[in-house]
This record gives C-alpha cells, structure tokens and sequence, in this order.
C-alpha cells in the first residue's frame, strides 16, 4: 500500500484554527481517492491545528510521500519546519507542494521540497504519485486553470477528518440554538484584479453544476445532519443572472440555512429575494474601506453609493449584512477611524469584520510596494496573513511593513497608527454587538 499524507498546518495566525474546515485537503484527497483507490494508494490528512508546535512531529505517521497546499504565505515556515523534522524521521518519504505561495515564489520552494506544483493541484498531485512510485519523479510539475476546471472533478468528502473536525456550532451561533454547520465550497476563483489581494486563483470564476451541489448539500444532510452551510467562495452570489438563478434555486431547493461572501458588483434585488428564499441568512461583503479614494487605489470597482444601496436591500430582504473593513491601506484619509464610524451609524450593518492590511507576497502592493509610499515589508513569511486582527486585536501576527512618512495620496499612518486605530474601532464594534 502506498501512503499519502496530506498536511494540515497550525493556521497560527486564527484565534480559533478550527472554526472552519480545510478545504483544499479535503477536496485533494478526494480526487486522488477518485483516481487511485483502486490502485493500492491510501490517502490520509494529518491535521496539525491545535497542536503545540514542539508536538507535531509526534503526530505524524510515517508515509511514502508529503503532501502540501500552500494558500497562504504564513504557512510556510511552519511547513517548511515540518518538513525538514520529516526528513530526519522518516529520509525515504517525499514532499510536494503547490497553492499560491508556490505559485509566486517557485525558486525558493523548489529547494525545500522534492516536487513542486504550479497552478491547479489536481491533475499535478496524481502525476506526483505515479511518478513517485514509477521512480521517475520530477521537479516541477506545471498545468494551468484554463484546462483543470473545478466542476470537473467530485465534490470534496469529509470522511477523512473526524466529525468533530468537519461539523460545528460556531458558524451559526448568532442564528440561535446549536446548529450544526460546516464550510462548503461550489467554485473557485475570482474576476476582480484588487491592489492587496492574491487569492483571485484562478483569475475566473469555475462554477460546480447545479446536480453537483444539490448532491453535497445532500451528503452533508446524510450523513453529517448539517443543518446550515457556510460558502467559502470567494464570491458565494454569482455576477452573471444566467449562472445566479439557477445557483440559487438549486440552494433553496436543499433545504437548508447559508451564508457567504459576496461583492456588491452585479448585486441586484432580484438576487437578493431569491438568496433568501433558498434560505440565505447573512451575506459578509468585501467593502474594505469607506473613502473611495482607497477603494479606486486598490482597484475595487465599487462606489459607496453602492454599498449603501447593497445594506438598504439586504436590510429589505432580512438578510443580515457583515462588512469586511481593512484598515492600512494606501491612501487612507487621517480621520479614517471618524469617516468608518459615521457610516457605521448611517447605514448599520449588522455586524463588521475589521482587520489590518498585510501586503501579501505577490499581490501588486508587495509587487509594487515603493508606488504606494511603503518603506519597508518585513520578509519572515511567519508574519504574513490575509487579515491581521480579524477575529481579536490579540491577533498581533502583522501588520508587517510600515510606510513613509507621506505617499503620493498625502500624509500617511505609521504602523503603530494603525494598531491602534484597528483597536479603538474594534472596541466601538464590540460594545455594539457587531463582532463575533
């Protein structure tokens, strides 16, 4: 039997690791599950999150060969870590690795690891282990999105991980009772091009089928009892009405309690009354900032107007809304902290996620970081994540740069200036009820 181990690291930068589920090892060992059960390949996920750094290496059997998907830049060290103990433990086993990390930086991952993967994983992880075991492995193995579609390959099972790590009451908690929830995932990908962000991978939105989702959502009633799903799309309601309507009435007709992310392009009230009639209880929506300046630097592609006019209907359509704020982006205006509560009070979203800005290794403010008026990024990978404070101001894993005194847009906040603005309004927020 050949052995497969995909790792799930610490994810050290959340307050609650386990709050939502590892979606991309799931869905990976799912489709190796899928093309190579039946070829004496056994996969198994090794899920490190909640274990003491000084303890993981006692948590992981020895397999034949390691597998990695690094989404995220603050993973890598620990990884990286994980990889050399590995090595010492067990010299005979392999380790491949892709995700957007890999993606941006080959040349470095190519030296820690036997095999590197560039673009979708799919098609890469299964050429990986019949290489592997044919003794001819290679280096790189590159394929592209345009031809690895994820409506392509089956929905991710979860039968891997214990249900305790697959269901929980804390994604619905504020919806009364104990709900028993997980995350799900019916496409990839993203069509906006913003300034901070790397995560529009691939750059297009890849739908599942209707018959695909229906199916999940079955699956997890089945045999788990979920009772509400979370959607980890990175935009849950679809722009084009040709691909919304029937993506919604495919939810609604599984019964069941969800919420998502959304943008409020391509927002419309007909969406909206039908995301709540298939049972849709909260939509978090990306506004990042209230200037518009900030939102045309970072290339955002929505007004104000419009994210006013998305609350007012959301509120119509009782569904509540939770806006996602940054605060330390370029070009924010020094009464941030007074211009953010005053919409607050003017339009009430029910609840609001503020974090602080990282400028994520290849995101076009890394990439171009001088234009922004940015002095200096701090290159320790450990203290990279995607939304620094999100969840508690004990977060303090980043905010890892600082800028120049002024930038082209004016007079800038120092990074010590941007802690604290983070933690006054995460203090207003909380004593109004609107984080959780």
């Amino acid at each position: 039997m050949f052995l497969v181990g995909i790792v799930i690291p610490s994810w050290h930068y959340w307050a609650d690791p386990c709050r939502i589920q590892p979606m991309y090892e799931l869905y990976f060992s799912t489709v190796i599950d899928s093309r190579l059960s039946q070829k004496n390949v056994k996969v198994n996920i090794i899920d490190l999150r909640g274990i003491r750094l000084d303890q993981q290496i006692y948590h992981i059997p020895e397999h034949d060969l390691y597998l990695y998907w690094i989404a995220k830049t603050g993973d890598y060290n620990r990884i990286q870590k994980i990889v050399e103990q590995l090595r010492l433990s067990y010299p005979k086993s392999k380790h491949a690795a892709g995700g957007t990390h890999v993606d941006i930086f080959p040349e470095e991952s190519a030296k820690d690891f036997d095999a590197i993967v560039i673009g979708p994983g799919e098609e890469s992880f299964i050429s990986i282990i019949n290489d592997y075991r044919g003794g001819i492995l290679k280096k790189v193995y590159k394929s592209y999105y345009k031809d690895v579609h994820y409506g392509n390959y089956p929905f991710m099972r979860r039968h891997y991980l214990p249900e305790s790590a697959v269901v929980n009451n804390l994604l619905f908690e504020k919806y009364g009772g104990d709900i028993r929830s997980t995350c799900v995932l019916f496409s990839r990908g993203c069509n906006f091009r913003c300034k901070y962000c790397v995560y529009n991978v691939p750059p297009m939105v890849q739908m599942r089928s209707p018959e695909s989702i229906e199916e999940e959502i079955k699956y997890l009633k089945d045999e788990y009892n979920v009772q509400a799903i979370n959607l980890k799309d990175e935009i849950c309601i679809p722009i084009s009405r040709e691909v919304a309507i029937p993506f919604l009435e495919t939810i609604g007709r599984s019964n069941i309690m969800w919420r998502g992310q959304t943008t409020v392009a391509g927002i419309t009230e007909e969406k909206l009354a039908l995301a709540k009639e298939s049972g849709c209880v909260e939509l978090a929506v990306g506004v990042e900032s209230v200037s518009q300046q900030v939102l045309d630097i970072i290339n955002k592609k929505i007004t104000i107007k419009r994210v006013r006019d998305f609350i007012k209907l959301c509120k119509k359509h009782d569904i509540k809304v939770k806006m996602c704020l940054i605060f330390g982006l370029p070009g924010e205006p020094e009464n941030i902290v007074e211009m953010t509560r005053t919409f607050v009070e003017e339009t009430r979203p029910d609840y609001i996620s503020l974090s602080g800005l990282d400028p994520i290794p290849g995101s076009d403010i890394y990439n171009n970081y001088k234009y922004y008026g940015i002095k200096y990024i701090d290159e320790d990978w450990e203290k990279h994540a995607h939304l620094i404070y999100r969840f508690s101001d004990y977060e303090d894993v980043g905010l890892p740069y600082e800028y120049d005194a002024t930038n082209r847009w004016g007079k800038t906040f120092s990074r010590n200036e941007i802690a604290e603005n983070i933690k006054q309004m995460q203090r207003y927020f909380r004593e109004n009820k609107m984080i959780y």
